[in-house]
């Protein structure tokens, strides 16, 4: 069945029953949002030549231009639902708050977007591809000038999914494949709609349609293989698993960033290997936000990059394996209790994973300032 004829009647019932497709329409707070709000990426989120800054100095930035890019990707998601022209030029500030955080502290944006509630998805998964790609694009040493578009790109690469019904994208069962072949139709009606606006850079456009190209042909919507995907492309698909497999996702349990890079690691015939090595440095050992196993058979978060030792990030242990009691809040120092290894929050069962590691990072968040 081909995606780019999709609408057969067959499926009208999956979008007639959709609220998208009702005569209410939007939400007025929703679509007015934007223009309403003063936008929070001033001169300081945009300052791109500002020094680096501790995890916890560029969070709170982090966390403004997350706050102005979900009202911006709300209102540009709610345009493509409803067939209006998308306003691109209000984006363009957002790419280069972004790209600004990401040169002040590569992680702040990321950790902030892990704590995204589970009907943000679609949202704050655009803003972290984003940012994953202008921060992979400086590790491939591309050229700064295209840093911009790259991460454009990375912003609208799933605007096509404003035509899936959520049903479906939420669905925590597995598809049919009247359902597959139609979410899988997001990358070409997304491209369909970037080029009847103004004017995108070419990566924007290549990535939009071919982000789920696989090396070996297995991909979509084109089947393209190998060196006929473009870098760009290559650097999505990896960008975009990653952080669709890491999240909190209603249907699925949340994988650890170690089990995301060992399943992609594990397919060089999909995944193109030399991208996917200086992608796997740039996530770090020891993520921000990531669950770990102590030598005292505890399981910690991780609060923060470490200042010298990879192997040893300052953490919080949350839950004590042998007594199956959960622990009070208390940051340990690095290298207290040494690291063992990467945990999946779904092998333990951890109630709202997802709520509790925004506490603990939000509570020690605060206690680093009140001592800086």
């Amino acid at each position: 069945m081909d995606a780019r004829n999709i609408f057969s009647p067959s499926l009208d019932g999956l979008l007639g029953g959709d609220w998208r497709q009702s005569g209410a329409g939007p939400a007025p707070a929703t679509a007015a949002a934007p223009a309403a709000r003063k936008s929070t990426l001033g001169p300081a989120a945009l300052h791109v030549g500002a020094r680096r800054a501790s995890f916890a100095q560029e969070r709170n930035r982090a966390r403004e231009i997350v706050s102005e890019a979900k009202l911006r990707l709300t209102a540009t998601f709610e345009d493509a639902r409803f067939g209006h022209a998308l306003k691109v030029d209000q984006l363009w500030p957002l790419v280069s708050g972004i790209n600004a955080s990401i040169e002040r502290h590569p992680a702040a944006i990321m950790g902030v977007t892990r704590l995204r509630d589970r009907h943000e998805y679609s949202y704050l998964h655009s803003v972290a591809v984003c940012g994953l790609m202008i921060d992979l694009a400086r590790r491939l040493r591309i050229d700064p000038t295209l840093h911009h578009d790259i991460g454009l790109a990375g912003l609208l690469h799933d605007i096509g999914k404003s035509r899936v019904p959520t049903m479906l994208l939420d669905k925590p069962s597995a598809l049919t494949e009247d359902e597959r072949v139609l979410v899988s139709g997001h990358a070409q009606w997304g491209y369909e709609m970037l080029i009847q606006g103004e004017k995108l850079p070419e990566i924007v456009l290549d990535v939009c349609l071919h982000h789920h190209e696989r090396l070996d042909g297995s991909g979509y919507p084109d089947h393209k293989k190998g060196e006929s995907i473009s870098i760009y492309a290559r650097m999505a698909a990896i960008c975009d698993v990653y952080d669709a497999v890491t999240s909190v996702r209603v249907y699925k349990r949340t994988w650890s960033p170690a089990e995301a890079l060992e399943w992609m690691v594990a397919r060089p015939s999909e995944f193109d290997p030399a991208i996917l090595g200086p992608f796997s440095a740039m996530i770090g050992v020891f993520p921000v936000g990531s669950l770990v196993r102590l030598q005292s058979n505890r399981l910690a978060i991780v609060l923060d990059d470490p200042e010298g030792d990879p192997m040893a990030p300052p953490v919080c242990p949350i839950f004590c394996i042998q007594s199956r009691q959960m622990l009070p809040a208390k940051r340990l120092q690095p290298g207290l209790d040494p690291i063992l290894g990467l945990e999946s929050p779904g092998r333990w069962s951890l109630p709202d994973w997802g709520e509790l590691r925004a506490a603990r990072l939000a509570q020690f968040d605060l206690t680093d300032q009140a001592h800086a």
